[in-house]
């Protein structure tokens, strides 16, 4: 099994101009603060980082519109990945950018899935078999503050994309009752059903002109309707006159996009010669005395540090500038890209009914052929095919026919029992140790069970859910185990002798070779922890305004690297 490891998360607003650097122990991280400090905003960011964003987000958070970059490893291979808006672009061991993305779904979601192992397949709304976003793939790690404690399977904001009982799949994933290996075998045989089919299909075609055509030889006289010939010439060359117009529509969409990123690029470049200027007036305002005369009227003026101080703006405002430019740019490139992949389409099109049309004009000349051939030649070129055919279908049959006796050990229903037994072992257990005694084990034996609670008692019998369901997930799981981040667990006004217990579970039970990340308002217990204490003390402010220039330019240089401003 793999290990995601956090190490550091950089939060920047430029609005704001403020920013946070927080970095994590490999083992536990306890993030503590009283209300309003920032803990759960924090927390909510890590995955957000990842394309997950958590149920609620803080409106005042959004408006800051925060930036965020998390490093991590997965088994000791380094990567960072930033996220701005809806833009994300991930880097490697030496933070140089190794991929970009504008979408979660179709683009980031996949790209995380090949890095952590996450080879789960399931049907959307529409029927199309995709790879979960990756809120999917996080859920069992992380218990949001503000819906984690309310139910099970929750946190994340936007589960609407999978179809039926997803969450009974992605509970038998991540438990290891169904791992990646089932749905890789899953994946194959679907692929040697599709070859089967495609070979039936053409078997049956095969048969068919076969049983026509020696009909027709049978009779001895060989038709042709030659209006009908006439017709399907005069249609392809209809089809091939329109996708000529086509093209030509599409030829025109490319330039008309190529002016528009033209431009761009020529703002872009008057912004950075703006850059330079603007860096070359704040150095050499630096090198001057308290007053630097005008070469050109002689007039004294004061070079002070509040005129120095607006060059460094113009700077700053210029930067952000050329970043819009910048993702402005990329969507226009992006567009060029769709409309010459659509042009490219077309024109293979036209190449395919030019070779119909060179075929269709010899067509009367291979009927000629095909006639003086004779019936007993023909049969053995289709039968030959049809022979070939029915080998390939029994293979390929067989191929399937052993994929699904692999399968089957994932089905064994022994097998399953092993793991729904350790589920509800420690369920049982767990719910002993935060003295949770009103729930049956009737309500929680199915390892999807939806928790169902009242008052203090639903916050901690959450917790043993949670806790046991991650601890099958450590033991039988083939993908990655990622960082459990667990915000405010403190919720329907526990008593701080269950309070002390909740943490106690929290951290003695912790699965093994795990990272946690937990944020508390306070830490009355006395148990012993292999990691670090964060306190976070500014009010209604996580992020600080002493360290906006440091993360800044860290931040920015991911994001120049990532839309090829250098």
């Amino acid at each position: 099994m793999k290990r995601l490891i956090i190490s550091e998360i950089l939060l920047l607003s430029k609005i704001e101009r403020k920013a946070k650097r927080v970095q994590f122990h490999p083992k536990i991280t306890i993030i503590k603060g009283t209300n309003h400090t920032g803990k759960s905003s924090l927390l909510k960011s890590i995955y957000t980082s990842f394309g997950a964003t958590p149920k609620i987000v803080h409106p005042k958070w959004k408006n800051a519109d925060v930036i965020s970059v998390v490093k991590f490893s997965v088994d000791n291979q380094d990567y960072t990945i930033l996220r701005k808006d809806k833009f994300y672009a991930v880097f490697n061991h030496d933070e140089k950018s190794i991929e970009t993305f504008n979408s979660v779904t179709k683009g980031l979601g996949p790209y995380l899935a090949t890095i952590l192992g996450f080879k789960i397949k399931l049907n959307n709304k529409q029927g199309d078999l995709i790879t979960p976003p990756p809120a999917y793939y996080f859920l069992p790690f992380y218990v949001d503050q503000d819906a984690g404690w309310k139910a099970n399977w929750s946190s994340f904001d936007r589960l609407f994309h999978l179809k039926g009982t997803w969450k009974k799949d992605m509970a038998n994933y991540h438990s290891g009752i169904k791992p990646n290996e089932y749905y890789e075998t899953k994946a194959e045989i679907q692929k040697y059903n599709t070859v089967v089919s495609s070979l039936e299909s053409e078997k049956k075609l095969t048969q068919n002109v076969s049983n026509k055509l020696i009909d027709q030889f049978i009779r001895v006289q060989l038709d042709i309707d030659m209006e009908a010939f006439k017709r399907e010439i005069d249609e392809l060359v209809m089809l091939y006159h329109s996708l000529q117009e086509e093209g030509d529509t599409l030829q025109e969409k490319i330039v008309e996009l190529n002016n528009i990123k033209i431009s761009l690029q020529s703002h872009i470049t008057i912004i950075k010669n703006t850059m330079t200027e603007l860096n070359l007036d704040y150095h050499f305002a630096l090198k001057e005395d308290e007053t630097v005369s005008c070469p050109t009227c002689g007039n004294i003026y004061e070079n002070s540090f509040a005129e120095r101080f607006d060059i460094a703006k113009d700077e700053d405002r210029c930067q952000e500038l050329l970043i819009e430019k910048e993702l402005e740019l990329k969507k226009i490139e992006e567009a060029i890209a769709v409309q010459y992949q659509s042009f490219n389409q077309n024109n293979n099109e036209i190449e395919k009914i030019k070779e119909t049309l060179d075929k269709k004009q010899g067509e009367i000349t291979l009927r000629d052929l095909i006639q003086n051939e004779g019936k007993k030649e023909l049969r053995v070129i289709l039968d030959s095919d049809i022979s070939r055919l029915t080998k390939g279908i029994v293979e390929n049959i067989e191929r399937i026919d052993l994929l699904k006796e692999n399968i089957k050990f994932y089905n064994d229903k022994e097998r399953q029992k092993e793991i729904k037994n350790l589920y509800i072992d420690t369920m049982t257990d767990l719910l002993l140790k935060l003295d949770v005694h009103t729930i049956s084990q009737k309500s929680y034996k199915a390892i999807d069970s939806v928790i169902k609670e009242t008052g203090s008692g639903l916050p901690r019998a959450l917790l043993a859910y949670y806790y046991s369901f991650l601890k099958v997930v450590n033991e039988y799981s083939t993908a990655t185990f990622c960082p459990i981040v667990i915000d405010s667990p403190n919720q329907q006004d526990q008593s701080p002798e269950n309070l002390r217990k909740m943490i106690k579970v929290i951290l003695e039970e912790q699965p093994k070779n795990s990272q946690i990340i937990l944020g508390v308002r306070e830490m009355d217990t006395d148990v012993d922890f292999e990691g670090k204490i964060i306190e976070l003390k500014t009010q209604y402010s996580l992020l600080q305004e002493n360290e906006y220039e440091s993360v800044s330019m860290e931040i920015n240089q991911l994001l120049e690297q990532s839309l090829n401003l250098r």
